[in-house]
C-alpha cells in the first residue's frame, strides 16, 4: 500500500512539473510576438543612418558624369569632392535644394557653383569667396522669382569649380553631380510628420533621398556642434557612400558674393 501511495505522489509531482514547463513555454511564446499595432520606428544600421541606393533610370548620354578636371591649386590629401552617392545622382524632394561639397585647402581665392537643367540651360550661378576656408560647404538655391524651381522627374547637373587662375578658366578644378526631384509617397510623408530631425535623416536615407538626408543632418549638426550622436550619424551617412574621409571635416558657412 505504501508503494502505491509513493508511486501516485511521484506521478502527481511529474504532472505538476510538466504543467509548469508548458505554461512557461507559452509565456515565452507570447513574449516573442511583435505587437502588430505598434508601428516600427525608423531603424539605423551600424549605429546611424545608411543610404540605400534606389534603382535609377539610365541618364541620357549628355548627362553622364564628366571626368573630374584636375588643377594645380589644391593642397592636402582630400581633393575637391561633391558629396553625392557613388553614381553621382542625388534625389531630392525640394524645389530649391542645398548642394554640398568638400572644399580642400587651396591657393584659389574663388569658387563657382553652377546649376543647369538637362538641356544645359542655366538655372543658377554664384561665386563663392573662399578666404582660405576648408571643409564641407553647402550652397542653397534661393527661392525667388528669378530662379526656376526644380521640376518633378527632371534631371539637373550641378558643378563646383575652384578658379585656380582667373585669366585661364581651363585651369579650374571641377566636380559635378546630378540631382533629380522626386515626390514623396503618402506613407513616407506620414512618417516624416511624426519624426524628429535624427529620424527624418534615417527615413530620407532609407528611401534613397540623398540631398534631404544630408541637409537634415547638416542643419542639426550646425545647430548642435557638440552633439556626439549627431556626429556619429553624420559619419554613418557619409560612410555609406564611401565618403568616410570627409566625415570628420568641419561644416563651414560661406556666403555667395552679391
Amino acid at each position: 500500500m505504501k508503494r502505491i501511495t509513493k508511486f501516485l505522489l511521484n506521478l502527481t509531482s511529474v504532472s505538476s512539473m510538466l504543467l509548469i514547463a508548458t505554461l512557461n513555454a507559452s509565456q515565452f511564446a507570447v513574449m516573442g510576438q511583435v505587437n502588430p499595432n505598434v508601428p516600427d520606428k525608423p531603424r539605423t544600421q551600424s549605429g546611424g543612418p545608411r543610404f540605400v541606393q534606389p534603382n535609377e533610370e539610365p541618364l541620357p548620354g549628355h548627362l553622364q558624369r564628366a571626368t573630374r578636371r584636375i588643377g594645380k591649386c589644391e593642397k592636402g590629401k582630400i581633393k575637391l569632392t561633391a558629396l553625392v552617392p557613388e553614381n553621382h545622382i542625388g534625389r531630392t524632394v525640394s524645389e530649391y535644394p542645398v548642394f554640398f561639397f568638400y572644399l580642400p585647402e587651396t591657393e584659389a581665392q574663388l569658387a563657382e557653383f553652377v546649376l543647369q537643367d538637362e538641356n544645359g540651360n542655366l538655372i543658377y550661378q554664384t561665386t563663392l569667396k573662399i578666404n582660405n576656408s576648408s571643409g564641407v560647404i553647402g550652397v542653397s538655391i534661393p527661392a525667388n522669382k528669378n530662379v526656376s524651381p526644380l521640376q518633378l522627374g527632371k534631371n539637373y547637373r550641378w558643378s563646383v569649380a575652384l578658379i585656380c587662375d582667373t585669366e585661364d578658366r581651363s585651369a579650374d578644378v571641377l566636380e559635378t553631380g546630378i540631382v533629380r526631384r522626386v515626390e514623396l509617397s503618402a506613407d513616407i510623408r506620414s512618417q516624416l510628420d511624426q519624426a524628429n530631425s535624427r529620424d527624418k535623416a534615417v527615413i530620407y536615407a532609407q528611401n534613397g533621398i540623398w540631398q534631404d538626408a544630408l541637409i537634415t543632418l547638416a542643419a542639426a549638426r550646425r545647430a548642435n556642434p557638440n552633439d556626439a550622436q549627431l556626429a556619429a550619424d553624420w559619419k554613418s551617412l557619409l560612410d555609406s557612400v564611401k565618403l568616410s574621409e570627409i566625415a570628420g571635416e568641419a561644416i563651414v558657412k560661406i556666403e555667395p558674393q552679391q
